[in-house]
């Protein structure tokens, strides 16, 4: 898996804390780099994520090449 991907594990026992009622949610876009890139602008516009925020498209496991992918990640307030 490529590197923009992978999380820094270091000490699994204790994973960082977020502040009480918020979590992490990550969002994962796969589909043809034109598409991936149509929905990244398209949601920049939206005010959801800066196009800097997203991982550089990859290609999707499993796909023989022809779908791509990439992910961001948002922190949300649990009610």
């Amino acid at each position: 898996m490529a590197e923009e991907f992978i999380f820094d594990t270091t000490d699994s026992n204790n994973p960082p804390t977020s502040p009480p009622n918020r979590e992490s949610v990550k969002i994962l876009l796969i589909g043809s780099r034109r598409g991936i890139n149509s929905i990244i602008y398209w949601l920049y516009r939206l005010g959801f994520a800066e196009v800097t925020a997203w991982s550089k498209p990859q290609v999707a496991p499993n796909s023989e090449d022809r779908e791509m992918m990439s992910i961001t990640v948002k922190q949300v307030t649990l009610d």
